[in-house]
């Protein structure tokens, strides 16, 4: 997990993990707190401490709410500490308007100066350019480290959770602990240096942030920093949900990283679905095995569309033309069920209107059954080194590396079919390529046996790359 320095950010890397300690005079939200801790709706404080970023039409010593209260019904209840309340959005760039924060800048090259400037006319013109060296030197954040931290390439650990494998002889404090004595036990049977390959994050590809050009094409849009929200968006694939296996004793699989996303408070809910990629949308699940060269032209997304999303206990329904309100089935449920009653509305809302927990389940739903967890993992105020165009966003940052699935006939291309009910083959489902299916299951094009075949697309599938007519 990471804690983001920069002013006016909620940050919450994982969603098992929350910073939301609040420092009511205007300091940056951050750090570890529990839910209860919020129950007496705190307020941040806001104090001009410079007279040329106060607004003239801002009331001294204004109290703006930040977190709001969490009422209303729930359909399931998150325990612990790992869930902030609920984030008013709207209200974080009043909360930290008198902050340096405020500057745009014409060239990437001076945004390190004007920066510093600004710095400089927070702090004061009183101190002298000696003075001012000084406290820039002592508030570094480099005097927080102690010296001997792990350096990795990147935010996540795709290297060994040690530096080397190399045990200090000469014992040190903590040498007694069950955990080091373990990780040092395990580094030195690893003689194949497989240890590393089990990580969490050995299947997550970073990306760069987009590339700012001065292509006079890409017209130039109105966002401010200090006044635009991001919110980092992290999606995870659907699974199936089975329970406990009373015979087998087995457990539901649990949630797995596909990608995440980058979007303006100023975009809506609409654009959050539509970046959504999931291998239901874009196959057919029809039988083709009497014509494999006859493939549906239309996709299941075309022809069911209608979906919602489940953000802090509220239903928010796809209203666009061609959708239905999958959400009244639920929510009738839940009624006659005594869970109470939902509130629900249209997509057509602005993620800085919506007020989000960090680190929450959410879900998207969507042809029929298909369920996609979603969390909000940071709410933070724009910055100037982030990109300055509406064009560019959203976008993504991290993305899973999906397995290719092979076929289960040669193992050496990627499998485009689906078979089930098949008695020649000793798999059901069984995964075939092209050449495979035709060679072993048809015969001068027709069918040898009983079985059914569908299209699978899931190697094509494209995580960034949303299908076309969205």
């Amino acid at each position: 997990m990471e804690i983001d320095t920069t002013p006016g950010v909620i940050s919450n890397d994982e969603p098992e993990g929350v910073k939301d300690n609040v420092e009511n005079e205007g300091y940056p939200v951050s750090s570890q707190s529990t839910s209860s801790d919020f129950n007496t709706n705190k307020e941040v404080l806001i104090t001009g401490a410079a007279d040329s970023y106060v607004d003239p039409n801002l009331k001294r010593n204004a109290k703006v709410s930040i977190f709001g209260e969490d009422k209303g019904p729930k359909l399931y209840s998150v325990k612990g500490n790992v869930v902030t309340p609920p984030i008013i959005s709207k209200n974080l760039p009043i909360a930290f308007q008198f902050m340096p924060i405020f500057s745009k800048s014409a060239s990437k090259d001076t945004i390190d100066e004007i920066q510093n400037n600004r710095v400089r006319e927070y702090v004061g013109f009183d101190l002298s350019d000696n003075e001012y060296e000084k406290l820039q030197h002592f508030c570094s954040p480099e005097h927080l480290k102690v010296g001997n931290e792990i350096v990795m390439s990147t935010s996540y650990p795709i290297q060994g959770l040690l530096p080397c494998k190399e045990v200090d002889p000469e014992p040190r404090a903590g040498d007694n602990l069950c955990i080091l004595k373990k990780l040092k036990l395990r580094l030195t049977k690893d003689v194949r240096n497989r240890y590393p390959n089990r990580m969490k994050y050995r299947a997550v590809r970073l990306l760069p942030s987009p590339n700012e050009s001065n292509d006079y094409k890409i017209s130039l849009s109105p966002l401010e920093p200090g006044k635009d929200l991001v919110f980092h968006v992290r999606v995870y694939r659907p699974f199936t949900y089975s329970g406990r296996d009373q015979n087998e004793k087995k457990y539901s699989r649990h949630s797995l990283f596909s990608n995440d996303m980058i979007m303006l408070g100023r975009q809506k809910l609409t654009v959050l679905r539509d970046r959504i990629v999931c291998a239901n949308d874009v196959g057919m699940r029809v039988d083709v095995s009497d014509q494999p060269d006859e493939l549906p032209t239309s996709s299941a997304r075309d022809l069911f569309p209608s979906n919602f999303l489940f953000i802090n206990n509220k239903f928010y329904v796809d209203t666009r033309p061609g959708c239905r309100d999958l959400s009244e089935p639920l929510r009738l449920w839940a009624s006659s069920r005594g869970l109470g009653e939902f509130e629900h509305t249209h997509m057509d809302v602005r993620l800085d209107e919506l007020e989000v927990k960090l680190g929450h389940p959410e879900v998207y739903f969507h042809q029929g059954n298909c369920e996609h967890l979603f969390t909000f993992s940071e709410v933070r105020l724009l910055n100037p080194s982030d990109p300055q165009r509406l064009v560019y966003y959203p976008y993504s940052t991290a993305v899973s590396q999906n397995q290719t699935i092979y076929c289960t006939t040669c193992a050496e291309f990627g499998a485009k079919w689906i078979v089930t009910g098949c008695e020649k083959v000793p798999f059901d489902p069984a995964f075939f390529c092209d050449t495979c299916l035709k060679i072993y299951l048809y015969k001068d094009g027709k069918k040898i046996c009983d079985f059914k075949a569908y299209a699978y697309r899931g190697n094509d599938l494209n995580l960034l790359k949303p299908p076309t007519g969205v």
